[in-house]
């Protein structure tokens, strides 16, 4: 990449101060000023102190120590403080930007990965209910964080976990059960902490009117490798109330699961998601492996009694104290089913797992990361990426969520409320954690306020041109490095100037796991593209027919970005855009 050749320069350069590859971290960034060059490093200022020596000399004295031909780099300038900013020269920049076509180039020298497994896991729910809107956060931040593993050539793995077994899921065959016994005109009384919700009561009314075909019938959507574990209770709802109140309840909780867990897939599958695993909590119970971690914990002398429960030493391992795994009365804690879970990732031969949770899980960091010391897994091999929450506004304020108001809740009523693409791509919009305020106006404006918009309109208008180009008879060929060399304006090499950074920011996106990189970017690119084109609109088609087709040999590239960018992102890129008046 561009920036591994001028890291190399100037690493050579440091040499005479002393200063080697392993002493010091070299950040290349684009400056905000683009009149100042293309990239910008604050090395000098980094290095000023610990040389004894003012930033802004010592800039100098490394930019007389970098050595680039001048058919790579034209110019390199201070500036400021002590920031030395480089200069590109135009044909290397054509030259990187053709490598972006290349099926051999730039983006498959991103891919240094090794194909190395990384298992992801972004959403953990209780199939207790419809997917809310949390997990859409974590849809959008993992997928996208998957494709991106993918671009920079790792092997990385979607999981879905299922938390199907407990108290919780006991519960929901308690309250269905009652549901289900209420419409047939009995008096019941409804469990307490029961599952209040009308998808619960519309699912009792729909038990009432299956027969035991039906319900087998709808069992059959789950035969796939990953549902296996799904399957129907056998028989009816009206055989279920005759069995024993523990069977019934069993039976009511199986078929609720099969319910809810059928909504969750195509919720998912809306929303752009794909898992190659669907993880079941209740196979960790049913397979031991909860009993066998906790076996490896006690040979691991991580483990102690006291009480009549069984401790973990988390202190041992820097949490602020010790953390029960199994209760008094014998019960395995959800932390030890998590243990479990989490070291069977590691069995699974995955070389590094990260996981997406809720801002409420921060203090469960550090004893997790404990328990897979302690069994033995590498110490950084976990990674957990914190989210924080969504606010959603509505006429510039918070609106409340809330199922009783009838505000929407769960991910379908969002796509339905914004569409698939609007919301991951909002959610992108920011740090997974940093708060984020969810701005429902500004997702249902079409106006270039709104960022998604913005940029499938920059892709639409881009297909329109073409097309235009076509009508007229101007042909355009396949893009070449002497076309793009005859741009005239400064415009048109500011875009060409971003476009060839898209290599760095997948990396970059990848490697500091933060997706909303991209949509930053693009949303650059798009804006770049509009100076050039509202500059040119009525020019472009027009006048020297060599300039014409240099710029749209820029349009083919910046549109080619923005399919990739989009791509990554899971976002449509449309060629044809329909503004609702």
């Amino acid at each position: 990449m561009l920036e591994d050749l001028l890291v190399k320069g100037l690493l050579v350069a440091l040499e005479k101060f002393g200063i080697f590859e392993e002493d010091v971290d070299i950040l290349l960034e684009k400056p905000r000023d683009r009149s100042h060059g293309d990239l910008s490093t604050n090395l000098a200022m980094v290095l000023g102190k610990r040389l004894g020596r003012k930033p802004r000399e010592l800039a100098g004295e490394i930019a007389a120590g970098v050595d680039f031909p001048k058919a790579i780099v034209e110019s390199v300038e201070i500036a400021g403080p002590g920031f030395i900013n480089f200069r590109l020269a135009h044909s290397f920049q054509v030259k990187l930007l053709l490598n972006l076509l290349d099926p051999d180039g730039a983006l498959k020298d991103i891919r240094t990965g090794g194909n190395k497994r990384i298992n992801v896991e972004f959403i953990s729910a209780n199939p207790t209910g419809p997917l809310n809107v949390v997990s859409a956060r974590a849809g959008a931040f993992g997928m996208t964080l998957v494709r991106l593993l993918d671009a920079i050539g790792y092997d990385s793995h979607a999981e879905y976990y299922v938390n199907d077994a407990g108290r919780q899921v006991k519960m929901l065959g308690l309250s269905l059960r009652a549901h289900y016994l209420q419409l047939s005109g009995e008096t019941v009384e409804f469990p307490e902490d029961g599952y209040h919700g009308r998808y619960l009561e519309i699912m009792a009314q729909e038990l009432m009117e299956q027969d035991t075909s039906a319900i087998a019938k709808a069992a059959t959507a789950f035969d796939d490798e990953s549902f296996q574990r799904v399957q129907a209770p056998p028989g009816n709802a009206e055989d279920w109330r005759k069995l024993p109140e523990d069977e019934s309840v069993r039976n009511f909780a199986k078929f609720a699961l099969m319910k809810i867990l059928s909504w969750q897939r195509e919720t998912c599958r809306r929303f752009g998601l794909r898992f190659e695993t669907w993880y079941f909590e209740s196979e960790l119970h049913e397979s031991k492996r909860i009993e066998r971690a906790l076996d490896r914990l006690e040979k691991m002398g991580a483990l102690y009694q006291e009480d009549g429960a069984t401790w973990f030493r988390a202190t041992d391992f820097g949490d602020e104290k010790d953390r029960v795994v199994v209760r008094a009365e014998g019960i395995p804690t959800y932390f030890l089913a998590d243990i479990a879970y989490h070291y069977h990732k590691f069995q699974r031969g995955f070389e590094r797992a990260i996981d997406f949770w809720g801002p409420d899980h921060h203090g469960y960091i550090q004893r997790m990361a404990g328990a897979m010391e302690a069994l033995g897994v590498p110490k950084d091999w976990l990674e957990i990426q914190i989210l924080q929450q969504v606010t959603f506004l509505e006429g510039g304020r918070p609106i409340k969520m809330s199922k009783r108001a009838g505000q929407f809740v769960t991910m379908d009523s969002l796509i339905d409320e914004v569409g698939a693409d609007v919301a991951k791509y909002l959610f992108l919009t920011r740090k997974p954690n940093s708060h984020l305020d969810f701005d429902l106006d500004l997702a249902k404006a079409q106006s270039n306020e709104n960022p998604v918009f913005k940029v499938k309109y920059a892709h639409a208008r881009i297909c329109k041109l073409i097309h235009r180009a076509a009508e007229e008879g101007i042909e355009i060929g396949d893009v070449t490095d002497e076309s793009l060399g005859r741009l005239p304006d400064e415009v048109e090499w500011n875009l060409v100037g971003e476009l060839i950074r898209l290599p760095q920011v997948i990396v970059s996106a990848a490697n500091a796991r933060e997706p909303h990189r991209l949509t930053g970017y693009v949303f650059d690119v798009a804006s770049l593209f509009n100076q050039f084109y509202q500059r040119k609109d009525r020019k472009i088609l027009k006048g020297d027919r060599d300039i014409t087709v240099a710029r749209l040999h820029l349009c083919l590239m910046t549109r080619h970005v923005l399919r990739v960018v989009l791509d990554l992102i899971g976002v449509d890129a449309p060629e044809v855009l329909e503004v609702k008046v």
